[in-house]
């Protein structure tokens, strides 16, 4: 395929929809391709020595005005530099409000594609605010795709499109084992249980604290959570008013969060709503079987001989399944398939393949 010049439009965040527009977009100008990343500040996984070009989409404030607009100032942004830079294609991440953005920005005979991610389908995306523009704008687009065939199905129902299936990438020379680094969060003889997300409701992140305090009484182990979002207060609360205080870790967010995934016995999951999960699946290429909620995506990513399922709620269910794993004669073995599995299903190169057949198709070439 010939060098693209690409656009790529995420969130800059902590969650898995910046990060897969993100380490897409490392990968596809390191291939040769000439791309520019928009988003209202440096996204957090770019590496500081990327060949991405990183491009700012300002938010100016009026008074007149109850607040900034983010989806105007995306779309003129767009416009202007899809000019500029010559674009071929424009590639957003999260529909709300990229999808309507840059359908608003460049109209409907520029290149576009949209990557579905989960809450932009289930939560906003199903709002009447939100549903009409995203709709139009989705059925008017190229191509769109979704991180999950659960996904994709629900956005089916919800915007008459048919996204191609495209699962999230992991890179393996990233994402390892690393049980030295296991002594700098942990006593003699503990396990470690992590937990990695933006901390927002939907992640349920006090219910892994109800959970593991089921579980310390029973085994030596401590849990690190690791992030920062709007759930941390009642995480901390629920820690306090269980008695597990001493043995609940808080980590600040990292941009190398394979340091700590890398350390780890199990990680676990408890989203109510999870269209793939993406630190599960890190947490996987570095040997580390998962616990986590039956919901979404989640069953096409953990399989039984990689981690255990559980019913959404099921605190008792989690707890034991955490126990499970921990005492499972296998536990080495399962270590190691975890790391295989997630390297051949899941491998960068492969991922990377499937969105540019998706580009190629949309360019009509």
């Amino acid at each position: 395929m010939r060098p693209l010049r690409l656009g790529l439009v995420a969130y800059p965040g902590l969650g898995g929809s910046g990060i897969v527009a993100t380490e897409l977009a490392h990968r596809l100008a390191r291939m040769g391709h000439q791309v520019y990343l928009f988003a209202t500040e440096r996204p957090f996984r770019l590496p500081k020595d990327s060949p991405v070009a990183f491009i700012p989409v300002d938010l100016p404030f009026y008074p007149v005005f109850p607040g900034p607009l983010y989806t105007l100032s995306l779309a003129g942004t767009l416009e202007r530099e899809a000019k500029r830079l010559g674009l071929d294609l424009v590639h957003t991440h999260y529909a709300i409000p990229h999808a309507a953005a840059s359908y608003l920005g460049l109209g409907e005979g520029f290149p576009l594609v949209h990557t579905l991610h989960g809450t932009d389908v289930s939560v906003l995306g199903m709002d009447p605010a939100f549903h009409g523009p995203t709709r139009r704008a989705l059925q008017a687009a190229q191509a769109t795709t979704a991180v999950s065939l659960a996904l994709a199905k629900e956005a089916e129902r919800a915007f008459g499109v048919k996204p191609t299936v495209i699962h999230n990438a992991v890179d393996p020379e990233r994402f390892y084992p690393r049980p030295e680094r296991k002594g700098l969060y942990t006593e003699e003889g503990e396990w470690l249980l992590v937990h990695a997300s933006n901390f927002r409701p939907i992640k349920r992140v006090p219910d892994i604290v109800r959970a593991f305090a089921k579980v310390r009484p029973k085994v030596k182990a401590r849990l690190l959570l690791l992030g920062k979002g709007p759930e941390e207060a009642e995480a901390r609360r629920v820690a306090r008013e269980l008695g597990v205080e001493p043995w609940v870790t808080f980590h600040p967010p990292t941009p190398h969060p394979e340091e700590v995934l890398g350390a780890a016995d199990l990680f676990l999951l408890a989203s109510e709503e999870e269209s793939f999960g993406q630190a599960a699946l890190e947490a996987l290429a570095c040997g580390v079987p998962v616990v986590a909620t039956a919901v979404g995506g989640v069953p096409e990513l953990v399989r039984p001989e990689v981690g255990r399922l559980v019913e959404l709620g099921d605190l008792e269910g989690f707890a034991a399944a955490i126990l499970e794993l921990l005492a499972h004669p296998e536990l080495p073995k399962m270590r190691r398939r975890a790391r295989e599995y997630a390297q051949e299903r899941f491998h960068p190169e492969r991922i990377t393949r499937q969105y540019l057949e998706v580009y190629e198709k949309a360019l009509g070439s």
